[in-house]
């Protein structure tokens, strides 16, 4: 059975339905993660290495098959971009408050696609590459894998450090499932 964004569906749904409820503090996070003028400098190792990977994210969703899903996710991901709908009630979401929030969540998109695809692409990249990608969402989010930090066990030895955190207790998601 071919599912709309390959054999992570599950997940990938997990995520966009996290993302249609982010807060905007959350948000402001995941934009500060990207670089650039809402968060870290250029320099900082991980966003040159996620500004690398991204580079051969289509090459890898090509050889993998994966190069619908990544764009249905991708799809996903623009219009919660460019949506204010879910920020205010309805009525309100046509005023001017809301259109300002358009620029943290457009500030968000690389993390969060970045996170889209890794979820897309999981079975397909390497531990290194999918933690660089979930990282940040991760800290913010929580798992979109459910409730342990990789249900693929991709980590292996390494998932030992990884399991240092607090195994998303400070992550946004109230509820894992």
């Amino acid at each position: 059975m071919k599912t709309r964004f390959g054999p992570n569906s599950v997940a990938a749904e997990r995520l966009l339905e996290d993302l249609e409820h982010l807060p905007p503090g959350a948000i402001a996070a995941l934009a500060a993660a990207g670089g650039g003028t809402f968060g870290t400098a250029d320099d900082d190792p991980d966003v040159a290495s996620r500004t690398d990977l991204r580079a051969r994210l289509r090459e890898i969703a090509s050889l993998g098959g994966r190069l619908d899903a990544i764009r249905a996710i991708g799809d996903e991901v623009a219009s919660w971009a460019s949506s204010t709908t879910h920020w205010f009630p309805a009525g309100v979401a046509g005023s001017s408050e809301s259109t300002a929030e358009i620029g943290p969540r457009m500030a968000a998109v690389p993390i969060v696609l970045d996170a889209a695809y890794a979820v897309v692409l999981e079975d397909l990249l390497d531990a290194a590459e999918l933690d660089l990608l979930l990282a940040p969402w991760e800290e913010v989010v929580g798992s979109p894998f459910g409730n342990e930090p990789d249900a693929t066990d991709h980590e292996g030895a390494a998932g030992d450090e990884a399991d240092d955190d607090d195994s998303g207790a400070d992550s946004f998601r109230a509820d894992p499932t």
